[in-house]
């Protein structure tokens, strides 16, 4: 985005501080009828806190995730795997030329790095203590069908490379049992010939109440690549295999008799990622290339959605003729978005059905989201899906920052306390930070 210009956000920013709500009616913390001793909290990137497409703590970031919210007004133990200095590298707002700009993470496998990207923290490869047991088990990166495997294949695929096609810069010591996903790896995996799980890990939690909200990078990984079907890694959980595998993470809190609430999948495809990058922003017409058929090149039209990442390759030409179209990973095509908005509807009726088999609430997460896609007003404040101004979303923008984490923690212990009879206190969305601008 290093042509976008953001010349009135600090304005902006500053305008949005002084009409916050700060104060809310007294509450009397009491967890009614649960039992929230033991507090965990399964999900993925969403879950574990990681923002501005990586995860890092230098802002709090990591510690607002929103479980960890929710734990605090638990007046609860929650241990978190909190990264150190850069973590795994991310992005971030600079100033230059009398311009704001976005300088994305140290990215290896390119030549035109700026000169600031921030790559990962020297103590990233070695950041977790794997003798704790953490209560926050979200892992970047994790579908339901990777939580538990159903064969051998599975598990090679899904367990130890979690799905992924070959290993990242930061990956190693597959053979001994560790994921090529550096977001898991402070959970315990056994060894190559003693595998431990995702589900295993669920397992020695003991957990007395649990938030679920696995399901979301099941869509998102796959849309955000623009629907590539070629990759294990972005494919499209099948739904058959996502009721199994939901099924199972409950079956297993049921049996250690915990509470808990369930959450649904959000429409990805309404977030920043993929509605900043118009053809009305743009002001020219774009090639691309329709799908994974790379034969197919046509314009571009307004249901086609352009990927937040492919506004530097338009700015480099990309995309403006039909000899040079964007790849179809910077697209997410017309006939795709429809596919994506289908097959959340999809999960999230497993969701539904899977819950009440197993006796617990589903918190409506997509109506939730849904406002904010419309323009919402929450404690005072404006937020919108805008990219950068929306007030709610981080610099990925697929990742809420640490204000709209605390507006989803309000959210879920909104149906917590309808469903235990507990009076969580909500927090105050003024009280966490939005986007760190320089």
């Amino acid at each position: 985005m290093n042509n976008l210009k953001y010349g009135t956000l600090i304005l902006f920013a500053f305008s949005l501080s002084s009409c916050l709500k700060t104060e809310f009616d007294e509450y009397t913390n009491s967890s009614g009828s649960a039992n929230f001793s033991t507090f965990i909290s399964v999900g993925d990137s969403y879950t574990q806190g990681l923002q501005d497409g990586g995860l890092h703590n230098e802002h709090n970031q990591q510690d607002n995730s929103y479980p960890a919210i929710i734990a605090k007004q638990m007046e609860t133990s929650f241990v978190q795997p909190t990264v150190s200095g850069t973590g795994s590298g991310y992005m971030f707002l600079a100033y230059r030329n009398e311009k704001i700009v976005v300088v994305k993470p140290y990215d290896p496998d390119v030549l035109d790095n700026d000169a600031e990207a921030l790559t990962y923290d020297p103590s990233y490869t070695n950041w977790v203590d794997k003798t704790v047991k953490y209560n926050n088990l979200g892992v970047g990166g994790l579908n339901v069908r990777n939580v538990v495997s159903r064969n051998t294949t599975e598990a090679l695929e899904y367990h130890i490379y979690m799905g992924s096609s070959a290993p990242g810069v930061l990956s190693w010591n597959g053979v001994s049992g560790e994921p090529i996903v550096s977001y898991g790896r402070f959970l315990d995996w056994g060894t190559i010939g003693a595998r431990r799980e995702y589900i295993d890990n669920v397992i020695s939690s003991n957990a007395t109440f649990f938030t679920n909200w696995l399901g979301v990078n099941d869509a998102m990984a796959w849309s955000k690549n623009g629907g590539d079907p070629n990759s294990g890694a972005y494919q499209l959980t099948n739904p058959a295999e996502f009721r199994l595998k939901y099924d199972t993470v409950l079956a297993v809190f049921k049996a250690m008799g915990a509470q808990g609430v369930c959450a649904n999948i959000h429409d990805i495809t309404e977030s920043p990622f993929f509605r900043t990058v118009t053809l009305e922003a743009v002001k020219k017409d774009i090639w691309i290339k329709e799908g994974a058929d790379t034969t197919i090149i046509r314009k571009a039209t307004p249901d086609d959605l352009l990927l937040l990442s492919s506004s530097s390759l338009i700015a480099k030409g990309d995309g403006l003729t039909q000899a040079n179209p964007l790849p179809h990973q910077q697209v997410l095509d017309r006939d795709e978005v429809v596919i994506a908005k289908n097959y959340i509807q999809q999960i999230n009726a497993q969701i539904y059905a899977s819950a009440a088999a197993h006796g617990y609430t589903v918190v409506d997460m997509y109506a939730f989201m849904d406002k904010l896609n419309k323009g919402m007003t929450y404690d005072g404040v404006a937020l919108s899906v805008k990219y950068i101004e929306g007030g709610a979303y981080s610099l990925d923008g697929l990742h809420p920052n640490s204000r709209g984490n605390a507006m989803i923690a309000n959210e879920l212990m909104r149906v917590i306390n309808a469903t235990f009879g507990s009076t969580l206190r909500p927090v105050a969305i003024a009280n966490y930070g939005g986007i760190v601008f320089p």
